[in-house]
């Protein structure tokens, strides 16, 4: 059942619902809580807030240390716990592994910080090198190589985390070489072994899961099914 608390300090009226345990969510999105301001029903404003700040603000009116008198005190003080979650969220984040300032943003979006919040929380956090989008490309990009990946899934991978391959220094000659490709997918497919008639096609699907390109895929796959004969 989901938790509701009522305030009513001054001419203000509003209370803090908390989501239940089983509160009905869309998918990707986590449970958040509600600020409703107003006593009456039909005239009342609904705000929604990320999970952590409507348990938070519940326990401090219940422990009676906020007394909003208005609409503006009460938005306030929800904006000001508001950036102290979502940092408290972002060292939470890195702490397990570094990540894009992208991906950060999406964790924000997701538990239902505002755009305007998570950004200012993570410019400060970029700021101060606890996030660096050159620092995750470069750990991200020699895990990728090391694990076989060709160039086109790099690009691929990094731009869906708001990173431009294209952009970053010393791409791509500091990480691979552009004519080591081929090289690098007759390697990769010689480790995977395929048999019977659709050999070739498995193993060009196999190489450009792995990132390489078609043209690439195929002369690979041609040139070791044939020395495996």
């Amino acid at each position: 059942m989901a938790s509701t608390s009522v305030s009513r300090q001054g001419a203000l009226a509003w209370e803090v619902i908390l989501p239940g345990k089983r509160a009905a969510q869309s998918w990707g999105a986590k449970q958040r809580g509600t600020i409703v301001i107003g006593a009456d029903e039909a005239e009342q404003e609904r705000i929604s807030v990320p999970k952590q700040v409507a348990t938070i603000l519940n326990a401090k009116k219940k422990a009676d240390e906020v007394h909003p008198a208005s609409r503006a005190e009460l938005l306030y003080v929800v904006g000001e716990l508001s950036r102290s979650c979502a940092r408290a969220r972002i060292e939470r984040l890195i702490n397990t592994r570094e990540y894009s300032s992208k991906e950060v943003a999406d964790k924000l979006a997701q538990d239902g910080y505002s755009k305007r919040v998570a950004e200012e929380c993570i410019n400060r956090a970029c700021e101060a090198g606890l996030i660096s989008d050159a620092r995750f490309a470069d750990s991200f990009i020699r895990s990728k190589v090391y694990a076989g990946w060709g160039m086109t899934r790099i690009v691929k991978e990094l731009a869906r985390r708001g990173i431009e391959a294209s952009e970053l220094a010393g791409w791509p000659y500091d990480y691979l070489d552009p004519e080591d490709e081929y090289t690098r997918a007759i390697e990769l497919a010689q480790s995977k072994h395929v048999y019977g008639n659709n050999a070739y096609q498995k193993l060009v699907r196999y190489l450009c899961g792995r990132g390489f390109s078609l043209g690439v895929a195929t002369r690979a796959a041609k040139q070791v099914l044939s020395d495996d004969e």
